[in-house]
């Protein structure tokens, strides 16, 4: 999941998902497509507007709530994959859908979010404070208070704004 966030760096600037072929080589690498399968521009735009509804979701956990557009292109994207459980030999279930092709692909990919939120793991995916950024990383911490997808950058960054203008507020309170 946080690959599929991670295609594209507001701050890094970079998409990976410029073009229908970008999206077919990315799910085609992680077997969620047939590599000979069509993708056209409104599936991508799909993609990429789930894509940044995950990033939303993973926000969440990092005390940002999503949008009610976000939950809502994520339910409307379900309901078009056809999500449903799929009893497994061995007793497990996992949410498969029902359809193939680009939205089966994706709801694929929700169908790991919505394991993610049952086995616990879900609340450790994060999208990293620094708003330019919004990078999606793993929070490894005991304690589950990592805050940036890098401490050496962004951490390092936020800390320096904030010293600063703690700085600024402390020499304009002794000039009055």
């Amino acid at each position: 999941m946080r690959a599929f966030i991670n295609t594209a760096g507001p701050e890094q600037g970079h998409e990976q998902l410029e073009q229908p072929v970008d999206l077919r080589r990315w799910l085609s690498a992680r077997a969620l497509l047939p590599v000979s399968a069509a993708v056209g521009e409104d599936e991508l735009a799909v993609a990429v507007a789930m894509r940044e509804a995950l990033r939303e979701l993973a926000g969440a956990n990092a005390g940002r709530p999503p949008s009610d557009r976000a939950c809502a292109t994520l339910d409307a994207l379900s309901d078009a994959s056809g999500l449903r459980p799929n009893f497994e030999p061995g007793g497990t279930v996992a949410l498969a859908p029902s359809t193939g092709g680009v939205a089966g692909g994706l709801g694929r990919l929700l169908g790991i979010v919505v394991a993610a939120v049952g086995n616990g793991s879900w609340p450790r995916l994060k999208t990293c404070r620094n708003p330019d950024c919004r990078w999606a990383f793993y929070d490894a911490t005991r304690n589950r208070s990592g805050v940036w997808c890098d401490m050496s950058t962004c951490g390092s960054r936020a800390k320096a704004r904030a010293y600063y203008a703690r700085r600024r507020g402390a020499a304009g309170q002794d000039s009055a």
